[in-house]
Parts: structure tokens; C-alpha cells; sequence
């Protein structure tokens, strides 16, 4: 009888807050619609864009407090393929150490939408634009979405009582298949429904009179050239470690590289050759690309055993 009363407390406890909310949202008087905020009702909302023509999600938008994210374990795989997507694994440091340069990326994250392999809210996304690193996770990197989603989420935690609104949107350029940037919009809401500004200590933030704060972040990853269109990449030269090294030892050991190797299939085959005279017969000689010792070595690439 107890638990029985106990329960109905709780009820009328949460259908009073969700009355008052209502009502304090009306007396606002504030437009929601006109700045892109869902308007509030006491509830969890999320609203996921239709795909466009091309297949591509839209947009993600969501509003919730601390109680509402999901408490069961993300699945550890996603399923679904945004559209243009591939995957390539490539060298990130003048080490040669590899990792994908492709996520299949969550527009609002899990720890917020509780959704795996809703093909409306992912997109391809670097590692560094999703995670804010090129191998493993580094989420005080103010070009990654996990900058803002940890901290979000800690500010949820922190006010309990209030509400996040969350808006993610892609940004494509005509039939380009991935975004080259993605546009994060959020702000606090009290309970009687005034908007709190929310700033994050990046300088990627721009808050606007209504203390709105947008975030806009390029699907970029220095180690690679990105064909947006098709999803497709190669291999970038330019060096991703800012390492110092010695430059006389550098020079040194470039003395007694080659000034041109050959590199088939566009440059991602894993080894290279000296002369192409010594290359597979079957070898599609028209993808074959040259560069310097130097730069393929920079780029993870190895000299074949085969010659």
C-alpha cells in the first residue's frame, strides 16, 4: 500500500512539473519556432530529418534533462552505411602508425539519443571531426564533436533540473554524399522555459543575442585528401606530428632516399618501387603515382621486398 502511494506521489509530483512548465512556456511568450528550439513540454523530445533526395540526413534535434539519457549499453557495432560511405586505414604520423580515417558518426551522440543505427541521424565523419583524433579518443579537441558532447552532457548532470536543446545539421555542398561541415546549436531551458546561455571555453562558439551558441566544425583530417562528392579518399603529405627533429639528421638521411618511387592503385597500394620496370606485369600503370622516398615514407608506405 505504501509502495502503492509512494507511486502515486511521484505521478502527481511529475504531471505537476509538466503543467507548470507548460504554463510558464505560454507566459514567456517566447517564439521557439523562430529560433529553432523545440518548444518545451515537460517531456523528452527528438526529431530526426527526413533523408533528402540523395539519401543524405538532414538534421538531428533533441531536448532533454539528465534523467532522460539512456541508461542501457550502446551496441559496440553500427550496421547502417551513411551514404558515400568508405573506409581507408591510413598513416597519421611520420611513424607510419595507422588508423581509419572514417567514422560512421552519430549526429546528436548516444549518451544523449540512446540510438545506434538510426540511418537519419549518421554521417561519415572523420576520426578527427568525431572524436577529436586520428586514433583513440581526445575529447579536449575543440575540432571534434566529443569536445561538446562530454561537456554538454556534464552540464546536464550539473543542472538536473533544467533542460539541454540540441540541434545538429551537415552541411553539404549540392550532390556531395558527405558534409564538409557539421553546425551544432545549443541552449540551456529553465523550468519556467527562459533560454540559459551555454558556452563550452571553445573559440569555435558564437552566441547570439538570444544566448543561442553555435558551433560550426570542418569533416577535415589532415592525413588525407577527401572527395566529398563520392566519399572516396587518399593519402594527404603534409605531416600530421609536430615533432622536432634535427635538421641536419633529416638531411642526411634524405641524401640517400630516392627523389622518385612509384606507387600503384593511386597511391594506396602499401608498398613502393624504384623503377617501374620492376612492377607486376598486371599492374594498371595508368594509377600508378609517383612522389618522393621521403614523402612515402612520411605517409606509411614501405619499400617492396620484391625488388
Amino acid at each position: 500500500m505504501k509502495r502503492f502511494l509512494r507511486l502515486i506521489v511521484l505521478m502527481c509530483v511529475s504531471i505537476f512539473s509538466i503543467l507548470t512548465l507548460t504554463q510558464n512556456v505560454k507566459a514567456n511568450q517566447w517564439d521557439y519556432s523562430f529560433l529553432d528550439i523545440l518548444e518545451p513540454t515537460g517531456e523528452k523530445q527528438m526529431i530526426l530529418g527526413e533523408f533528402d533526395s540523395l539519401g543524405r540526413a538532414t538534421s538531428a534535434h533533441i531536448q532533454l534533462q539528465d534523467k532522460d539519457e539512456p541508461t542501457k549499453e550502446r551496441e559496440p557495432r553500427i550496421n547502417f552505411d551513411p551514404q558515400g560511405w568508405h573506409n581507408y586505414k591510413m598513416a597519421y604520423s611520420s611513424e607510419g602508425k595507422k588508423a581509419y580515417l572514417f567514422h560512421r558518426g552519430h549526429l546528436i551522440g548516444y549518451q544523449f539519443s540512446g540510438l545506434t543505427d538510426e540511418g537519419r541521424n549518421l554521417v561519415q565523419l572523420t576520426a578527427w571531426t568525431n572524436i577529436g583524433n586520428y586514433d583513440g579518443t581526445d575529447d579536449s579537441n575543440p575540432e571534434g564533436m566529443l569536445y561538446y558532447e562530454n561537456r554538454l552532457d556534464n552540464w546536464l548532470a550539473l543542472h538536473p533540473n533544467y533542460w539541454l536543446d540540441y540541434k545538429v545539421v551537415p552541411v553539404y555542398t549540392d550532390d556531395e554524399l558527405v558534409p564538409r561541415q557539421i553546425v551544432l546549436q545549443y541552449v540551456g531551458i529553465d523550468d519556467e522555459g527562459n533560454l540559459l546561455p551555454i558556452t563550452l571555453g571553445s573559440d569555435k562558439e558564437f552566441s547570439d543575442e538570444y544566448g543561442i551558441t553555435t558551433v560550426t566544425l570542418e569533416n577535415y583530417s589532415q592525413n588525407a585528401i577527401i572527395d566529398y562528392l563520392t566519399g572516396m579518399a587518399e593519402p594527404s603529405l603534409v605531416p600530421t606530428d609536430t615533432e622536432a627533429q634535427d635538421a641536419n639528421s633529416n638531411a642526411e638521411v634524405e641524401s640517400h632516399l630516392a627523389e622518385v618511387v612509384h606507387i600503384a592503385r593511386r597511391g594506396k597500394a602499401d608498398v613502393y618501387w624504384y623503377s617501374k620496370d620492376n612492377m607486376p606485369r598486371n599492374t594498371n600503370f595508368s594509377k600508378v603515382i609517383e612522389m618522393s622516398e621521403a614523402d612515402a615514407l612520411a605517409i606509411g608506405k614501405r619499400h617492396t621486398s620484391k625488388e
